[in-house]
């Protein structure tokens, strides 16, 4: 993993807490350290809206525009930091 792409993820596994704890997500305390392979549907059962709110987050964090359509394939928290990547490599080409 390259440096950019760990910090990408450290960054948002940082958002997904703060996120979490601010709208008093009752699985956050349960599900312990959210790490790479943390799965925001299945481990925290975030709902669309949840999802597509905690996207916000990341796009305004990061200053890119996420495409909808990759979201379906992206399901972890790695692979949300793919796709910031990605997106990070559009903006600047």
């Amino acid at each position: 993993m390259s440096t950019r792409l760990a910090e990408i993820e450290t960054r948002i596994r940082e958002l997904l807490a703060s996120y979490l704890e601010s709208s008093n997500h009752p699985e956050l305390e349960a599900h312990g350290e959210i790490t790479g392979d943390t799965n925001l549907a299945s481990d925290f059962t975030l709902d669309s809206f949840q999802i597509m709110e905690f996207m916000m987050e990341i796009e305004e964090s990061f200053d890119i525009m996420i495409d909808m359509n990759s979201l379906s394939n992206s399901h972890t928290v790695s692979d949300l930091a793919e796709m910031v990547d990605n997106s990070l490599d559009e903006a600047t080409d």
